[in-house]
């Protein structure tokens, strides 16, 4: 009698604090104006001609006009941003800015037609602040082709 007694008792226990434990970590914190979860993937794409140059900080760059960034979503969202290689096919993959990217590249003197390679590393970071998104390009040494960098994929993961 006393053990059916018992176990009644020790199943609507465990059932109360699964319950509780269920409203806890369900509930909104009051200093969030909003208790909803939403998400947003934006890809955005830098042409090859439209990086621009920025003499003062000596970087590429390219800035983004993004409505969805707003007070809120800045305030109390979370963000990443990649990039993205190979958009849209079966092999695309993303990396996570920032990035750096070890590079190497031929070079010929003027003078005597000798060529040599020069080692770098390109570092791309972004900036975001309420409704924009800049993108950043900047290579060590300052080191920079006559060229433009080449088109990039990005995507921008919003959790608000």
């Amino acid at each position: 009698m006393y053990a059916k007694l018992l176990f009644f008792m020790r199943k609507h226990l465990f059932i109360g604090i699964v319950a509780l434990l269920a409203i806890c970590l369900t509930s909104c914190k009051e200093e969030a104006p909003e208790c909803a979860y939403h998400s947003d993937t934006l890809d955005l794409t830098v042409l090859h001609e439209d990086w621009q140059f920025d003499d003062g900080t000596m970087q590429f760059y390219y800035h983004f006009d993004v409505p969805e960034i707003t007070a809120q979503v800045y305030n109390y969202g979370n963000w990443t941003i990649c990039r993205e290689y190979n958009a849209g096919g079966q092999n695309a993959y993303q990396v996570a800015l920032p990035q750096s990217i070890y590079m190497a590249e031929n070079v010929v003197d003027p003078v005597t037609r000798d060529t040599s390679v020069v080692y770098y590393t390109q570092h791309i970071d972004y900036r975001l602040g309420i409704g924009f998104v800049e993108i950043q390009l900047t290579n060590s040494d300052y080191f920079y082709s006559p060229e433009k960098p080449e088109d990039m994929s990005f995507r921008l993961q919003l959790i608000y």
